[in-house]
């Protein structure tokens, strides 16, 4: 929509990013050497925290884009799900075939655990990501995680790293199951970018959408630190917002001020 007045090729703060085109904070450099430690030494599972909107779903996918070894990777985002209902599209996920839709749990497990064999014995390494775990029940807890770090323990034919992630709040829910709690080998956790990861961020994408010269004034990459604490997601509708609002205002330079108003603008919405 703002494209063509701001001289853009594409929109440059879109609500996805390919996990190729992903900017790499410290923090997020930091979790994704942490993941592949664990990986490396077959560990058995990790923690993601971080608040809302900071990329932990993003880190996911540049943990996947960047270790094409890793495979199967298996991505569940359903938290709500009953742990029967999460065995079966694990199984699923993991055989690329339908589970039988009558098994119960003891029977998707093993269907599991010999999916996990075929893998290992390929020389494979599964990954199983759970997002937004902190959203999962005690029963998913007890029936379907713990199981796999057991199979992962008991069995060393079995090669697997399980990561859960989600908010902080997700540590306080693991530290109730000890035999998970003992079973995290390590934790990784995200923040928000510095000023200067931001100021790099938002030029960085001008340039790469054939901008290069000046749209945000230094003031504006400021107030865009102050305002979205470095948090990735709001930093991104808030410049998005910043370019429609300075199309339609037919400005030449977006200032302070103007992120300030775009600011207040979303957090009223919110």
């Amino acid at each position: 929509m703002y494209e063509e007045y701001w001289q853009l090729t594409d929109k440059p703060f879109p609500y996805r990013i390919p996990a190729s085109q992903c900017f790499s904070t410290e923090t997020q450099c930091s979790a994704l050497l942490r993941l592949k430690y664990c990986v490396a030494n077959h560990a058995g599972c990790s923690l993601v925290l971080g608040e809302s909107g900071l990329g932990k779903t993003t880190l996911l996918r540049q943990f996947e884009a960047n270790s094409t070894d890793l495979k199967p990777f298996v991505y569940l985002s359903y938290p709500g799900l009953r742990s029967g209902e999460q065995l079966r599209l694990l199984c699923s996920q993991l055989s690329d075939t339908p589970s039988n839709t009558a098994a119960g749990a003891d029977e998707l497990l093993q269907e599991i655990a010999a999916s996990l064999h075929r893998w290992s014995a390929s020389k494979r390494h599964p990954v199983i990501c759970f997002d937004d775990a902190q959203l999962l029940n005690s029963s998913v807890m007890t029936n379907v995680i713990l199981p796999l770090l057991n199979l992962r323990e008991i069995d060393e034919a079995v090669s697997l790293t399980l990561v859960l992630a989600g908010q902080p709040v997700l540590a306080s829910h693991v530290s109730r199951h000890i035999e998970i709690r003992e079973r995290i080998a390590v934790t990784a956790r995200l923040s928000g970018m510095s000023c200067d990861e931001v100021r790099d961020y938002v030029r960085g994408r001008m340039n790469a959408c054939g901008r290069s010269e000046t749209v945000f004034a230094d003031s504006a990459l400021e107030q865009l630190y102050r305002s979205s604490q470095g948090n990735p997601r709001r930093l991104n509708r808030m410049c998005d917002m910043a370019l429609l609002v300075g199309c339609a205002d037919e400005l030449s330079v977006i200032e302070a001020p103007h992120i300030n108003a775009v600011a207040t603008e979303l957090m009223t919405a919110a």
